[in-house]
């Protein structure tokens, strides 16, 4: 019954104009009838490894190491931007997360980060474990620390773009020993929400697009973005603000009205336990 239900629903769809692809399997995703361009779910991640084999592709507290502060130098602000729009093969492809990726990069160095951008195939575990330790090496008292990820997300995993995962509490370990009382972290991937708790301490932002288990948006090719990280350049670009809390709001409120709008269910929030507000 399941099947015939999602058989008819794609027909609809094709239609209808607009692709829409569920990844939320208990949910029915109606656009309304004013919807002129597609946009996609950021679909389940498809993995047909054998169980063994994804566990030897997974990064958790285990293989972290709280990485040694680098505490030589001037006073610096620091970013890594990850956007995964090419996966290994073709099945797991999305469609705008390395525009997000360029978007914040350039968000950022506008605001005087040097920033480390890792996209689509150049966004490999092993890239990104360097670029991670380097980060978390530089997030010393009185340094500013910006990290930002847009791809695949799944039970609180990263993925590579060669189908490793990296947790959530493996980002925990990694900045343990941080003592940078200004970082910002977002995440505009599915299921990504156990990054808000793990990697909450003082001084830090973390903003999440998704919960435990919600998804989260491609937008329309007017929007060439994420839908989340789209409101999130808005925030910044049209509405001017200059406050990463201001911004977060912004986005969060637009991302929960645009999903009524179509009739689908998501779920941002942030944790904020930066002392003041936060300007980038």
């Amino acid at each position: 019954m399941k099947t015939q239900k999602w058989i008819k629903l794609s027909v609809l769809a094709l239609l209808s104009g607009v692709i829409f692809i569920s990844c939320e399997k208990e949910e029915t995703f109606t656009p309304e009838v004013n919807v002129s361009e597609g946009f996609t779910v950021r679909p389940d991640f498809i993995d047909t490894r054998p169980t063994s084999v994804i566990a030897d592709f997974t990064l958790t507290a285990d293989d972290a190491v709280a990485v040694k502060l680098n505490e030589n130098g001037a006073k610096s602000k620091t970013a890594v931007v990850i956007g995964i729009s090419d996966y290994a093969g073709t099945v797991n492809d999305l469609t705008y997360c390395d525009d997000d990726a360029d978007d914040w990069a350039a968000r950022l160095q506008t605001e005087g980060y040097s920033v480390t951008l890792l996209k689509d195939l150049n966004a490999t575990q092993s890239a990104i474990e360097s670029a991670l330790a380097t980060l978390a090496g530089q997030a010393t008292a009185g340094n500013e620390i910006a990290f930002v990820y847009s791809g695949h997300g799944s039970s609180g995993n990263i993925i590579s773009t060669d189908m490793a995962y990296i947790s959530s509490s493996y980002f925990a370990t990694t900045f343990s020993n941080s003592t940078s009382t200004k970082m910002m972290f977002t995440y505009d991937a599915c299921q990504i929400g156990a990054m808000k708790t793990a990697l909450a301490a003082t001084g830090r932002v973390v903003i999440v697009g998704s919960d435990t288990r919600r998804y989260t948006y491609d937008g329309t090719a007017a929007m060439a973005n994420g839908v989340f990280t789209y409101y999130q350049m808005e925030g910044f670009d049209t509405e001017g603000f200059s406050y990463l809390e201001d911004d977060t709001d912004y986005a969060v409120t637009e991302f929960l009205a645009w999903a009524k709008s179509v009739h689908v269910k998501v779920a941002p929030s942030y944790s904020d336990l930066y002392s003041g507000d936060f300007d980038l």
